[in-house]
């Protein structure tokens, strides 16, 4: 495994933070805003996938569609369908998306909720929160001063290229006594590579060529 595909995996994604799920997060589009109210309530998050009579994805709605229509039109609105109220072809995200690229969507659209595909599986609404406690992990992570820092202090025969193998990395781990090593791109340091990162990585790719 390459460096390059170790610090991929250490990119915070959709699943990572995901406390939705699948059930109970959509309803059908001529159901009531009533019944929407109702299915929010007992979900930890405040917005509904809409999906038409094939369960496909048609739109969401969202505690704030629904507190506007209250004001617009009375407790009257309630008995209204979802579709009256939704927004139609909502931005989705897939489960590998990273947290960071949705954060940015989320944040130019100026919406808090999504709707989030494993392929074309359905599984769950993500939250701006969410997204935003997965970009704050990496930032912690991977501080771009402590990478600069590293960049200057690190000797050059102790850093690897994105391409290096999960092999001369551990290698080089075990026979230095290091605890990480950095990895450099066309840029600088891109990122740090733990030995438990490697670990992790040597695992996995045992563990597919078991399968």
């Amino acid at each position: 495994m390459k460096a390059s595909e170790i610090l991929d995996s250490k990119i915070a994604r959709v699943r990572h933070v995901l406390e939705d799920t699948a059930d109970k997060s959509s309803i059908k589009f001529n159901e009531s805003i009533r019944q929407a109210v109702e299915l929010i309530a007992t979900r930890p998050n405040s917005a509904l996938a809409v999906v038409d009579a094939n369960s496909d994805l048609i739109g969401i709605v969202t505690e704030k569609d629904i507190i506007g229509a209250v004001q617009k039109d009375g407790v009257d609105s309630l008995n209204k369908s979802v579709d009256s109220i939704m927004t139609k072809n909502p931005v989705t995200a897939q489960t590998e998306d990273s947290c960071r690229d949705k954060l940015v969507l989320m944040i130019d659209g100026n919406f808090r909720n999504m709707p989030v595909f494993d392929d074309k599986k359905f599984a769950g609404i993500l939250q701006i929160v969410e997204a935003s406690e997965g970009k704050l992990s990496e930032l912690i992570s991977e501080n771009r001063k402590l990478l600069t820092l590293v960049d200057r202090l690190v000797p050059n025969e102790f850093t690897f290229s994105d391409d290096a193998t999960s092999v001369d990395i551990q290698k080089c781990l075990e026979d230095n006594n290091l605890p990480c090593v950095p990895i450099r791109g066309k840029d600088g340091i891109i990122g740090v590579i733990a030995d438990y990162d490697v670990c992790k990585a040597n695992v996995e790719e045992l563990s597919e060529t078991l399968e």
